[in-house]
């Protein structure tokens, strides 16, 4: 908790410029080149030409493919980078006059597996999880995605689990609200064992609340 306490003061001190001035397409459009490597500064301008009024905004990248803005408002963006790619970006209120960015990445194909980052309006990475459990820590993962049904023995609990290897979370952003959901892939099974895996997954969603991320 002091770490995190932390961390959001230093936040507060090294970010003053006003909350009105963020919106989600300002903040996409400085997003660095590392993170976007294959948007070039003038496909960036036409994606801040988007309004809500407009549909999608189509641009062609760098890599002679097709990147679609598909949602951007306020404090939410959703861009599909290609067909196999998928990124949002979430403005999180801290304070009145400080936000931070919750980017989320998500390689759709052979199934969807999420990666999940912080920064500050400006870019700089924040190391703190805000309490969201690490979709790189597999036991963790595990635990946190599974529950034993009443009646289902510990012996069969265990050998459903050992299904969810390898371990692959997707992560997603509702638009309109402060929410994170966590999803697990069951890829390496036969249809029954999905079928039978169901009954100890259980999807994971967590509320911002300002400082933090707790189980909703």
């Amino acid at each position: 908790m002091k770490t995190l306490i932390t961390t959001i003061i230093a936040l507060s001190l090294g970010i003053t410029t006003a909350w009105a001035q963020h919106t989600a397409t300002s903040v996409l459009h400085n997003m660095p080149n590392e993170l976007l490597p294959y948007i070039n500064d003038n496909q960036m301008d036409e994606i801040g030409k988007f309004t809500i009024d407009n549909d999608t905004v189509k641009i062609k990248n760098e890599l002679n493919g097709t990147s679609t803005v598909t949602t951007i408002n306020d404090d939410f963006a959703k861009v599909d980078l290609n067909e196999s790619s998928l990124m949002l970006i979430k403005l999180l209120p801290v304070n009145d006059s400080t936000q931070i960015v919750c980017l989320v990445r998500t390689v759709k194909t052979p199934v969807p597996e999420s990666d999940v980052n912080f920064y500050t309006t400006s870019w700089k990475k924040i190391n703190s999880r805000f309490n969201l459990p690490d979709t790189h820590d597999d036991e963790e993962m595990v635990d946190a995605m599974t529950q034993r049904p009443d009646g289902m023995s510990e012996a069969r609990f265990n050998e459903l689990r050992d299904y969810l290897e390898p371990v692959i979370i997707s992560a997603d952003i509702p638009e309109g609200g402060s929410t994170i959901v966590f999803t697990m892939s069951v890829p390496l099974t036969t249809e029954k064992e999905r079928n039978d895996v169901k009954a100890i997954l259980r999807q994971k969603t967590f509320k911002w609340n300002g400082t933090t991320f707790k189980m909703y």
